[in-house]
């Protein structure tokens, strides 16, 4: 079974998801913050493509029962609840049952360009999750669900991002792990043997990738330093998220 990296959408060639099972990682920060939403009790999440559409999302909506988070460049959407800082969506008593809509720069559109590509359901990855959702991964594959693994990169603004690079090498190696203990050959591409040897060069320092990656730099230079060493924490969470084409949920 092929395993693929993909740096970021743009990246992305017809036909290249046809079957696949996919992942989108979006580090820095939309995919962790999904996680961290879904783990403190939101409902779901829907990922936007433009901030215009997440507005008109919510306008349908009681006011009591959603939020309206992201940011566009960094900075928080006009109007909204919440921005895209994993930090701001802890508090069960804030997120419990609410949709959330969400637009960012990179994530939300990534994790819909997956589904698009692929046409089935599209897991959400983070270093915060990385063991759980390789584990899934595995799950799905070694039953014979799909005719590869792709791992999509939100990455920055239509580039690749080194965090995102770093953590599809540590699914690389969970994912290549796990299939060959179910006895499934497993090919990686070029990209994935690139993104295991940054993963494996790095051991123990995802913190220092995060910090001395673009988009870490550029994180800690608007005050969000906190981020990162939170998105930075190896297996926080043991969930998985799942996009259905429409909402993100917790795989049950």
């Amino acid at each position: 079974m092929k395993v693929d990296v993909i740096v970021a959408p743009t990246f992305l060639k017809e036909d290249d998801l046809k079957g696949c099972l996919c992942a989108v990682i979006d580090v820095l920060r939309a995919t962790s913050t999904i996680i961290t939403a879904l783990v403190s009790g939101v409902a779901e999440v829907r990922p936007c493509l433009t901030v215009d559409e997440a507005k008109k999302g919510v306008a349908k909506l009681p006011r009591d029962s959603y939020l309206l988070g992201g940011e566009d460049m960094g900075k928080n959407i006009p109007g909204s609840d919440l921005g895209n800082s994993p930090l701001e969506y802890m508090s069960e008593e804030v997120m419990r049952g609410k949709v959330i809509y969400s637009y960012t720069s990179n994530g939300t559109g990534a994790i819909r360009k997956a589904y698009a590509g692929c046409g089935r359901p599209v897991y959400v990855a983070a270093l915060i999750n990385v063991s759980a959702a390789s584990a899934t991964l595995v799950k799905a594959a070694a039953g014979a669900q799909g005719k590869g693994i792709a791992i999509v990169c939100a990455g920055r603004y239509g580039g690749p991002s080194t965090e995102d690079f770093f953590c599809a090498g540590m699914m690389v190696d969970r994912i290549a792990r796990g299939l060959r203990k179910h006895g499934v050959e497993t090919q990686l591409s070029d990209t994935a043997s690139a993104a295991s040897d940054i993963a494996a060069a790095n051991r123990g320092n995802g913190l220092g990738v995060l910090t001395s990656s673009e988009h870490g730099r550029f994180l800690e230079s608007i005050g969000f330093a906190d981020d990162l060493i939170f998105a930075s924490r190896i297996d926080l969470y043991s969930v998985v998220p799942i996009f259905d084409g429409e909402r993100v949920v917790l795989l049950k």
